[in-house]
């Protein structure tokens, strides 16, 4: 039956009261997030997002399963953007590079992605170590379930074991009683230049934004856009004090891409579930122009 020309009315009103919307910071269990690539498909889709990124620690290994999960469903066209969160360093400090569109084939970032897992696996062992020599002993099959599954592992990981085991009530008292007393005697991370990590992500075919950023100097964003960097996170669940506003503001100053997510781990908390934070699809179509990937199917 054809719907009535009223009913066609409030569809179009509602269309233009949820202006299309992409959340561009995704984790899965490729690295350490709660959800599978399969599922972030569908909680996009069940949140009204026209696109996801998923976004995983030093991986592209949930990329694959997340686009066959969001092509498999029939409806409205959901996207999904290959893409990263590199760890990198910049003055000797820790800085998050997010990498979109890029290709998972590209020999040389996929070389320089493993080569900081493995780091990353070590440091998850030596994590696991020093807690049982401290008495606070996981059991090495639970350890290594974990580190079968993910492709990329981190403190998150550690601490949720420490909750599976018992020893902690939550993450967050994990993290603060037994994890963070052993950042600094745990082999460290492996983490890139950051001016090098832009380049891979360019030369993989993608567009580059810096995820959640840090109170960086006007001189340190400028150098940054002279190497290359596209894109600012300014959207992002901060809390109370969001330098969202000084964010924007840079971005509109130097020609950065304002982008945006929810960096969802998981169904808590609930502010940071997908879609919580998301930005215009047009900030997406942005990017995608920068580094001239292909544009979405309609």
């Amino acid at each position: 039956m054809r719907r009535s020309p009223f009913t066609a009315l409030c569809s179009q009103l509602h269309r233009l009261a949820s202006p299309p919307r992409a959340d561009l910071h995704v984790h899965t269990i490729a690295s350490d997030g709660e959800y599978t690539p399969s599922q972030v498909a569908a909680l996009a889709r069940e949140a009204g997002l026209s696109a996801v990124a998923v976004t995983d620690h030093d991986t592209l290994a949930g990329v694959a399963e997340a686009c066959d999960a969001a092509s498999s469903v029939r409806g409205k066209p959901l996207e999904v953007v290959p893409g990263v969160e590199i760890s990198t360093d910049l003055d000797g400090r820790e800085l998050h590079l997010l990498g979109y569109f890029v290709r998972p084939d590209h020999a040389e970032l996929a070389d320089a992605l493993r080569r900081v897992c493995e780091r990353r696996r070590e440091r998850f062992f030596d994590f696991v170590a020093r807690l049982a020599a401290n008495g606070t002993v996981i059991p090495p099959d639970r350890a290594e379930l974990i580190a079968a599954r993910a492709a990329s592992l981190g403190r998150r990981h550690v601490a949720a074991l420490l909750v599976a085991c018992g020893f902690s009530g939550n993450v967050n008292g994990a993290f603060y009683r037994y994890v963070h007393p052993l950042r600094a005697a745990v082999v460290p991370k492996i983490t890139l230049p950051i001016e090098d990590a832009i380049r891979l992500i360019r030369a993989a075919g993608g567009a580059s934004s810096l995820a959640h950023p840090p109170d960086l100097s006007d001189e340190q964003f400028a150098r940054l856009r002279a190497a290359g960097l596209d894109g600012i996170e300014s959207e992002y669940p901060f809390g109370r004090s969001s330098p969202g506003g000084r964010l924007r503001s840079v971005a509109a100053k130097l020609g950065f891409v304002r982008t945006g997510g929810s960096d969802c781990h998981g169904p808590n908390p609930a502010h940071r579930r997908v879609g919580s934070t998301a930005v215009p699809l047009d900030h997406l179509d942005e990017l995608r122009r920068r580094c001239g990937a292909t544009p979405a199917p309609a």
